[in-house]
């Protein structure tokens, strides 16, 4: 408990139960935990890390321990593409197996619905790319010319993502990509239930997606926060690995971590700039039908 009498992260958050999937957690039954409640149903929404690395005994796991029928992966074209080279090497080099394994998992799991919706879509690339230098532009555009995608994106990570941090990032989404969120909820109301739903480490574009979800559910902003800081604890064993990729994309190892006042920044901002959350989504195109459906889904009765 913290001084306030809230359970904190480390009490109430279970760790993942997966050995190769980082940072998984049932929605539903942290809520409930962090609540003290039975506000949500349990076994219905997951969020977490990438799944692309997962044995096959983890993704058996997902499928016949948490039922998964539906993945949204909130990961851009450039995460994909690297993703997949990773995993075409691996296949390659069969050393890397470790003796208890007869194959490499599939980079999708069969017999599982994906609907890959990059949440970083057009309009948030547009807006970023606005705010480049003319020659920083130049150089990006050429470098995306020469197949050299990794170093174009680079660019716009050391020159816009990284003055703005991890708030500026957050907010820039809720603000750029309302196609691409009007997307994601349409899946949780209409889409097969259970639903997983993930980005590289499960901390910020899933954290937003389950922060947006969670104010439709009227959780507490205090229980929201609790939920998002819990990532700081479930990442630490591959800090090391994700503050590489993060210089790989010109951003400081402070990206890697989860900041303490996230939730309430970006609250700040939707009720600054839209006088409301129901106004937000609203404007981003999530009804109140829309809203209505997924609260059915995932509300208590």
């Amino acid at each position: 408990m913290d001084l306030g009498g809230h359970p904190t992260a480390t009490t109430a958050v279970p760790t993942s139960p997966f050995k190769t999937i980082l940072n998984f957690r049932d929605i539903g039954q942290t809520i409930n935990a962090l609540d003290a409640s039975l506000l949500l149903r349990r076994g219905l929404v997951y969020r977490g890390a990438r799944p692309d690395e997962a044995t096959l005994e983890d993704q058996r796991s997902l499928i016949s321990n948490y039922r998964i029928k539906t993945i949204i992966d909130l990961r851009s074209k450039t995460e994909h593409v690297q993703q997949g080279r990773k995993h075409d090497a691996k296949l390659r080099d069969t050393t890397t197996l470790l003796p208890s394994e007869s194959a490499i998992a599939p980079l999708k799991i069969p017999n599982v619905c994906y609907h890959d919706i990059s949440l970083n879509g057009s309009s948030y690339e547009i807006l970023l790319l606005k705010r480049l230098r003319y020659a920083s532009l130049a150089k990006l555009i050429t470098l995306m010319l020469l197949g050299r995608r990794t170093e174009a994106i680079a660019i716009l990570g050391k020159e816009v993502i990284q003055p703005r941090g991890l708030l500026g990032q957050a907010t820039d989404v809720i603000d750029s990509s309302a196609t691409e969120l009007k997307q994601i909820f349409q899946v949780l109301a209409d889409a097969q239930y259970p639903i997983f739903f993930h980005c590289t480490s499960g901390k910020d574009r899933t954290g937003l997606v389950a922060f947006i979800l969670l104010m439709i559910l009227d959780v507490p902003l205090h229980v929201v926060s609790v939920d998002y800081m819990a990532s700081q604890r479930e990442l630490a064993s591959e800090r090391l690995l994700r503050t590489e990729e993060l210089r790989a994309m010109g951003l400081s190892d402070d990206f890697a971590d989860c900041p303490p006042n996230w939730a309430n920044d970006v609250h700040r901002h939707i009720i600054e700039t839209y006088g409301s959350c129901q106004a937000y989504l609203d404007r981003t195109g999530i009804s109140e039908a829309l809203r209505h459906k997924i609260r059915s889904n995932l509300l208590q009765e």
